[in-house]
This record gives structure tokens, sequence and C-alpha cells, in this order.
């Protein structure tokens, strides 16, 4: 077997069956767990200390596997993911270009100022600084969400919750990539207006364009990544960045997916042990 182990949380994607026949086919060794079944005190039970281990599953479970001593656990840097970090890198790319950060309830004392510079009759899109996807994003109205209570209660959320405040924009499309360093690895369109599409993408102006960005900007999170792009009005945004770990695959090339993982896996645990 390889030198990289995969632990994969199942029943959590629509392609875990076949991400797992990948595995095997590539010829890994692999285990699997769950949510309640796994305590990073127990790690040595799935893989010894310190092995080379890449985790594909939800962000909870994620953020237990870097509790571990694996090398890399799992490639889902919470601070790097956050908007308050890629934002400064790829602002002028973004969807939500215009925009503020700030504490739940700083947004609730400013309302008036916000909406004003947004020229919007209430209606914000809100989402967490966070990638741990602690509310969901959307669009809400701040004439009826009007207080920190009523708005607190509406995102299951305290007063210092940070937040993105954006002008509401429309989305006609929106693709996944998987990213390896600044190179897009594998792709699909995954929504058209409402709609959910598993649709590969290879080559084409989607991922030159995403490739030009990403060597433009020359910074990325950690060695494995993804990145959303969207269709709005007729031309292409960045729409968020996301976790290898932990982003669902839709209709992208698994094969890929498990070559780069391994490959960066790899290289991260040679950089670490030599």
């Amino acid at each position: 077997m390889k030198k990289v182990n995969w632990l994969i949380e199942r029943y959590i994607s629509d392609v875990d069956e076949e991400f797992v026949e990948e595995l095997r086919r590539q010829g890994y060794f692999w285990k699997e767990t769950s949510y309640l079944r796994f305590h990073p005190g127990d790690a040595k039970e799935y893989f010894p200390e310190h092995e080379c281990v890449l985790f594909r599953g939800t962000l909870n479970l994620g953020r237990n596997i870097l509790r571990t001593s694996w090398i890399p656990g799992a490639y889902m840097d919470e601070k790097n993911l956050r908007c308050t970090t890629y934002y400064t890198y790829f602002g002028r790319y973004l969807l939500n270009n215009k925009y503020f950060i700030l504490s739940l309830g700083e947004l609730i004392r400013r309302r008036k100022e916000i909406l004003d510079y947004f020229e919007s009759d209430g209606n914000l899109f809100i989402r967490p600084d966070s990638n741990m996807k602690s509310f969901r994003a959307g669009v809400f109205n701040l004439n009826v969400l009007n207080t920190i209570q009523s708005l607190g209660s509406e995102l299951q959320r305290d007063e210092t919750t940070l937040l993105l405040v954006s002008n509401k924009r429309p989305i006609t499309k929106e693709w996944r990539f998987f990213v390896y360093q600044n190179q897009a690895i594998t792709g699909s369109l995954y929504l058209v207006g409402e709609e959910r599409r598993d649709e590969i993408i290879k080559g084409g102006y989607l991922e030159n364009y995403l490739n030009n960005i990403l060597k433009t900007v020359n910074w990325y999170p950690e060695s494995l990544y993804t990145v959303d792009i969207c269709e709005s009005e007729g031309e292409l945004h960045i729409l968020e960045l996301g976790s290898f770990s932990c982003s669902g695959e839709y209709g992208c090339d698994l094969s890929l997916l498990v070559e780069f993982g391994a490959k960066a896996a790899l290289e991260d645990y040679e950089a670490i042990n030599g």
C-alpha cells in the first residue's frame, strides 16, 4: 500500500462509495469513521501517531482530526479560510467586493449607515466571517430583523459573532474547483439558478479564468483548498474559498482529487519528517 493513509467519514456525501472505490483503484489504504465514533484521544486506534493521514468528511469532525498528531490530518485552515484573511488577497475578484466585516451587535448599531451605504431597502447579504458554517449565509431584511435579539435569534448567534455584510447580488450559475497551491485540479458546475447540477469542467474558459487569478494573487490558504466561482449579471466572480477536506465533490473528477490529495499530503509529511 502507498504511504498516504485516508480517513473517510461515511454517509455524508453523495459520492462516498465512489470515492472509496477510487482509493481502492489507486492502491491506498483507508479507514472509515463517523463524528460520534471519533475522539482525538483514541486516534491511534485508527492510525499510529505522526502518520501521514488525510481526512475527508465534515467540518466538525475535521476540527477534531486537526487535534491529532497526523500530518497533514485535514486541509481546513480555519484562520486562512476566514473572510478576514482571504478577502485581503482576492478582494478585487470577489462577488461581494464591497463589504463590511463587523460583529452582529455593531451591525445593528450601524444598521442605518450600512443600509444607506448599500442603498438598500433593507435586504443585505450576510455570512459568517468563519468558514465553519456557524449559520447559513443568505439575504436577511434588516428592517425586519432590526434588533440584536431578532437578528441573533434568526442566525442563532450572539452579538460578538463576526459577520460579513454586503449588498444583495443576483447569481445565475455556480461552479466549484478543487485547487492545488495555485493551479486548478478539477471543477464542476453545481447550481443553475436554484437547480442542482453535477457537470464536470475540463479545461476551458472557467479554468483559465481561475488559474489567471490564482497566479496574479500568488497566495493560497494551504496546499489544497476549493474555490467557488459564480456568474452574476453576465460576469464571473470568485464567490468563496473553502476546505479541501470538507467540501462537496459535486461532479468533480474523483481520480484527480485522490491523486492530488495524496501528492500534497505526502509533500507536507516529508517537509516535516524529511
